[in-house]
Parts: structure tokens; C-alpha cells; sequence
């Protein structure tokens, strides 16, 4: 049997964390280690995980305090302690048949692997939030069995940032480091890119189309965070997109439509951007606007805001 390695970097996180530990508690199989990796938080986080020590849990407080990503970075560490490696962040849950779903596919694949369940979005009080401009970017199945999802295809969805959602994610390591970490480059893509760049070295993708996983949304997330700077989360986005498309090897016509089609994209993406903030003033749009139109040239800038009126459109109508 696998050797399961669950690691939960956190910062502050009083407030979620306890209905995080539960979570992997009530695994119907449980890690065969966790560790709370404890950033140096200033609130009742180390005193809610030392509640957890009796179920086996560690806690472990960093040295000082360092960047989010690079606690991050320091939890892949415990790749070559592990056949398997869970990073949990610290206000996510994971349902109970979590880890016994996502285990079984990767038990017969001897190389570096990923496996991935859909996941749903919740709000601070865990009610699920319908619509938004994070949704699940593949049909969620209740009872979906595991399929292997073939690597193209698999980066070019993260290359569309149609990403798969970190706390969602086993990563076969076999007790080998892994080649690659979070990149540094980032203010909120990093997962995209590290994801595209880890399916470079696997030997298999596997996803289970189950809403196994909550991601919460609440106004301490990095999404959050940066929703004052939409210049700088517009440009990330497009530096994460061009990044992971370069892994698919694309040259000639065929990479310049791809090139096109990935800045019709972002146009798209960027008035979606605007609409979840309808009482964003008129500096924010136009900031939006400005920097998106610098990217993408006018053409891609009106046909991926028209693809969107359409969708808009005609979803009304199915309504």
C-alpha cells in the first residue's frame, strides 16, 4: 500500500482550519502522515492543530516567516518521504472517500503520476456558490469513475487556465524529490504552470470527474487579495498562459493560432473579469480594458468579447 503524505502550509488560519483537519479525519482512509506546516501565524492556529495531535497529526512551526509560495515549496520537500503527496491548503475540505478515490488509480503506475477529482466552490459559511468566475473546468459526475487524460490535452487546459484546483490534487512521487517547485514569478497562476510542467514528467494523468473537494472563497484568499490590482492579475494570467503553451511544442501556423486563440481568450476572460464586479468603478474598467487590449490587439479583443456576449446571450435564453 502506498505511503500517503498529507502536508496543510498555513498562515492565520484559525478561522477555516479546524473544519480542514476534520475533513481529513473523517477520511475513510487517512494519510499515513500529516503536517500542519505552520508559517509562523500569530492567531490560534497552533493551538487548534495541536488539538489534532491525538489523531496523529503533527505541527510544525517554520523557522521564520517566509512567502506563501515558498511554504509551499518547502511542503513539496516531503516528496521523497512519500509514494504519494497531498498539499492541502488550510481552508479547503476534502470529502470523506477523498483519498480512498484518488489512491486506487495511481496503486498500479510505477512512474511519476498525478490524480485529480473535480471540486466544488463554497462561500466562508461552506453554502456552495453557484456560477462566479471559478467553476470546475470539466463535468462534474457524482459516482464518475477515473479516466486517464492524455498530457496535450491535459496542458493545454492549463494553458487555458482551465486549471485543475491545488487541494484536489495526489502526486505520485514514488519517495523520489520532485523535479520541479512553485514558481516565484507569480502572484496567483503558479499552480497552472507548475501543474502543466510536473505533466511533462508523468507517466500517467488520472481524473475523477467527482466533486470530491471544496474550494472556499473568502475575502483572505490570494484571488481576493488581488482583485485592487487587476492590471498585474491580467498580465500574470497571460505570462502563465504563454508559459504553460510553450510545453505543448506548438511551431509554424499552427502556434500562431494558438497564439490567437489564447489572446481571444484572455479578452474573454478579462470581461468575465468585469462582470463578477458590477460595482467596480470606472477606472477599473477601464484599467482592465487598457491593459487586456496592450496584450491582445484589437481583433482578439472583439472577438473574444463577442464569444462572451453570445455565451451571455444565449444562456439568458436557455433560462
Amino acid at each position: 500500500m502506498s505511503r500517503l503524505v498529507t502536508v496543510i502550509p498555513v498562515y492565520n488560519g484559525e478561522r477555516f482550519l479546524r473544519a480542514t483537519l476534520d475533513s481529513v479525519a473523517a477520511q475513510t482512509r487517512r494519510p499515513d502522515r500529516v503536517i500542519i506546516q505552520d508559517n509562523c501565524s500569530t492567531d490560534g492556529t497552533a493551538s487548534i492543530a495541536k488539538e489534532f495531535e491525538s489523531e496523529g497529526f503533527e505541527w510544525r512551526l517554520n523557522e521564520a516567516h517566509v512567502s506563501s509560495t515558498k511554504n509551499f515549496n518547502a511542503a513539496l520537500q516531503f516528496a521523497s518521504e512519500a509514494d504519494v503527496l497531498h498539499l492541502l491548503t488550510a481552508d479547503d475540505l476534502v470529502a470523506p472517500g477523498f483519498y480512498e478515490r484518488l489512491l486506487d488509480p495511481l496503486e498500479s503506475i510505477d512512474g511519476l503520476a498525478l490524480a485529480y477529482a473535480a471540486y466544488e466552490v463554497i462561500d466562508e459559511d461552506a453554502a456552495l456558490v453557484q456560477g462566479g468566475d471559478l467553476v470546475n473546468p470539466f463535468p462534474i459526475e457524482p459516482n464518475g469513475q477515473p479516466r486517464r487524460i492524455a498530457r496535450e490535452r491535459f496542458i493545454a487546459s492549463q494553458a487555458d487556465l482551465r486549471t485543475i484546483c491545488l487541494p484536489a490534487v495526489l502526486m505520485k512521487t514514488n519517495r523520489a524529490p520532485l523535479p520541479l517547485e512553485f514558481s516565484l514569478d507569480y502572484i496567483q497562476c503558479a499552480d497552472a504552470v507548475f501543474y502543466a510542467e510536473l505533466a511533462t514528467h508523468c507517466e500517467s494523468i488520472i481524473e475523477v470527474p467527482s466533486a470530491l473537494c471544496q474550494y472556499r472563497r473568502h475575502e483572505h484568499t490570494t484571488t481576493s487579495h488581488n482583485k485592487s490590482k487587476p492590471s498585474e492579475v491580467i498580465a500574470d494570467e497571460w505570462k502563465a498562459m504563454c508559459a504553460a503553451s510553450a510545453l505543448l511544442g506548438k511551431g509554424g501556423l499552427s502556434a500562431w493560432l494558438w497564439n490567437f486563440r489564447q489572446r481571444c481568450l484572455l479578452a474573454g476572460t478579462s470581461r468575465v473579469m468585469i462582470q463578477g464586479e458590477p460595482d467596480a468603478t470606472a477606472e477599473y474598467r477601464a484599467e482592465v480594458t487598457r491593459t487586456t487590449r496592450k496584450i491582445t490587439g484589437g481583433p482578439a479583443w472583439v472577438l473574444g468579447n463577442l464569444a462572451v456576449a453570445l455565451r451571455d446571450t444565449f444562456g439568458q435564453g436557455r433560462r
